[in-house]
């Protein structure tokens, strides 16, 4: 679907669509039960899911302008609207999909390097 945006800002707030498997990424405050024991990620087909927002946020130690376009190649953090946890990266297998696990992770969009 195009929406007729020539680029996306750092403060935009998103929905990311797997358009191989029609699924949007998606989270909420249920943690994992094995692994990194964090908040989980998952996939929703449902394109109204209020669950499903991330927004475009600067790198950790940076900071970027509202409304200030994203470079291709430009570094950025994914905050989860809801619970205010960067998406982050994990060593520990997925229990679903069996790859590597990603889960939101920090408070209030603050987290480490890898989130």
């Amino acid at each position: 679907m195009h929406t007729g945006f020539q680029y996306v800002t750092c403060g935009s707030s998103l929905k990311l669509l797997n358009t191989y498997h029609n699924v949007r990424l998606h989270s909420h405050d249920v943690k994992y039960g094995l692994g990194s024991g964090q908040q989980s990620v998952t996939a929703v087909e449902s394109s109204d899911d209020h669950n499903s927002y991330w927004q475009v946020r600067a790198k950790t130690g940076t900071h970027c302008v509202r409304g200030q376009p994203i470079k291709s190649g430009q570094t950025i953090r994914l905050m989860h609207l809801q619970t205010r946890r960067n998406l982050h990266s994990h060593h520990f297998q997925s229990p679903l999909s069996h790859n590597l696990e990603v889960s939101p992770f920090g408070e209030d969009g603050e987290g480490d390097e890898a989130g």
